[in-house]
């Protein structure tokens, strides 16, 4: 049976979810919703409003982690997405854990503060988005720069968003310089989990970018920022190497 992911077309947990599937080389169908009455919908298939899902064979899975746990259960003969080696299957979740925490929780907030700023990103993502869309993000860029500028608390929000995500993604850097993966010579699932977080800073070359004239859009102020720059170009080259 053909695998069902249900995902948000901007969400980085989706694209985790995505990139283990692809990772397995599993076959698998996409089917995209919208935040709000949508996820009535999916609490009705998975008893949670959150997305990712997936079903299969008359199971449903939900949250990116127990996917990607589950299709390694279900698909061991398909390529390992945790290693056999004790030490390093540890070392690999702790890692997934930790980027869950970081890049998980704090992207989004990075998304939110640098997308009203940059205004090639903002176009593209607004002409994909369409005419309502575009609106939305417009309104956005008028308002939340003048909403950080006036609330100190928002604005301590975000400057704690960026200091985490910077100072995960150097320590990522830092990995890739000692090895060839985030934890020795082989991919595994820390490294889908990290180049699949940062997906709304950069966008991947892949088909499955929910609209094709996002593909490598970008926030500058990020991912070319020289510091930084090093963990993109793995990013761009683990999809092009690995995923589809």
């Amino acid at each position: 049976m053909t695998i069902v992911l249900h995902r948000f077309p901007l969400s980085h947990f989706s694209e985790k979810a995505r990139a283990a599937l692809d990772f397995k080389g599993l076959e698998y169908r996409i089917e995209e919703h919208t935040p709000g009455l949508d996820q009535l919908a999916i609490y009705r298939l998975s008893g949670q409003r959150k997305l990712p899902v997936i079903e299969h064979d008359g199971k449903v899975v939900a949250d990116s982690t127990e996917i990607a746990l589950y299709l390694e259960r279900t698909f061991p003969d398909r390529r390992r997405l945790l290693p056999e080696d004790p030490e390093k299957r540890r070392e690999v979740l702790a890692l997934e854990a930790h980027l869950d925490d970081t890049l998980g929780k704090y992207v989004p907030r990075v998304w939110l503060r640098h997308a009203p700023r940059e205004e090639q990103y903002l176009d593209a993502l607004g002409a994909a988005m369409g005419p309502f869309g575009h609106a939305g993000l417009g309104a956005l860029a008028a308002v939340l720069p003048r909403a950080e500028a006036r609330v100190g608390a928002v604005q301590r929000r975000f400057d704690e968003a960026e200091r985490t995500v910077r100072a995960t993604l150097a320590e990522l850097i830092a990995r890739i310089e000692a090895s060839a993966y985030l934890v020795g010579d082989e991919p595994s699932l820390a490294d889908v989990a990290a180049v699949a977080l940062v997906y709304p800073l950069k966008f991947p070359p892949s088909k499955h970018v929910f609209k094709p004239e996002l593909e490598g859009a970008s926030m500058r102020g990020i991912a070319e920022d020289p510091a930084l720059a090093r963990f993109f170009d793995f990013r761009d080259r683990f999809y092009r190497d690995h995923l589809r």
